[in-house]
């Protein structure tokens, strides 16, 4: 049960309504409840997540008790804040218990060859071979994760790009959506995580793993984000992710 102000004033700390409602969202959204302080006649929660860290500053005014500071640190070095909380369990989700342990994509589990995947998973996948322009040193495939999503896995000698899709329900019939959380993610074969460089963008995705090759430019691959399938392209490949 949240706490009141009532209570903590008991505990010899009265705690303005403002910042409990603040705890108490941080709490339900992470299960993790922030270090409430005092600090001179301000209030700090200080919420500690993995290698993650929330720094957030009340200050009174005329109006009451207001949000003065916001900050998200990773491993102790400030990074933007996320706009959402959907935005921030994206990036815990990726983020490796270990601050020095490289980056890794979650194995999938192969698809059976009796399996008919869904419409948009099948375009998109003739399409994504279409951008590959026959490729030969690059692997395309479909498997699920542990939460049993599709994935579209895309592995180069350079790095492995991951999009992520999730199941719908319409009119009786599954299809799929792009993922809430993650929807690409791309990582080099030495573990460095460039999802945040490509920004969910499917040609920067694209362009890491054909870059340095004389015959593909980044203008060879399909500009904007990932938002559904399109159709076109070579028959569908699947299977699970081969790791160079």
């Amino acid at each position: 049960m949240p706490a009141t102000p009532q209570a903590l004033a008991v505990q010899g700390l009265f705690i303005p309504l403002p910042v409990l409602r603040e705890a108490d969202l941080m709490t339900r959204e992470t299960g993790v409840r922030p270090v409430i302080a005092y600090e001179g006649a301000d209030i700090r929660l200080t919420h500690v997540n993995g290698r993650l860290r929330i720094e957030t500053v009340f200050r009174r005014s005329s109006r009451g008790w207001k949000r003065s500071d916001y900050q998200l640190f990773q491993d102790g070095e400030r990074r933007p804040v996320p706009r959402s909380w959907l935005e921030y369990h994206a990036l815990v989700e990726r983020l490796s218990a270990d601050a020095d342990a490289p980056a890794t994509l979650p194995a999938l589990v192969p698809i059976s060859d009796s399996e008919t995947l869904p419409v948009e998973i099948r375009k998109e996948l003739r399409q994504c071979v279409t951008r590959l322009n026959g490729r030969d040193d690059i692997s395309v495939c479909v498997g699920r994760d542990a939460k049993g999503r599709y994935v579209l896995a895309v592995t180069s000698s350079k790095a492995t790009l991951h999009m992520a899709f999730e199941t719908l329900y319409r009119s009786g019939r599954k299809g799929v959506i792009t993922a809430s959380t993650n929807p690409v993610r791309v990582v080099t074969t030495e573990g460095k995580d460039l999802t945040d460089e490509v920004e969910g963008k499917l040609s920067k995705a694209l362009a890491q793993l054909l870059s340095g090759h004389p015959s593909t430019s980044a203008t060879d691959a399909s500009t904007g984000r990932v938002q559904g399938a399109q159709g076109g392209g070579p028959a569908d490949r699947r299977g699970t992710v081969q790791r160079e």
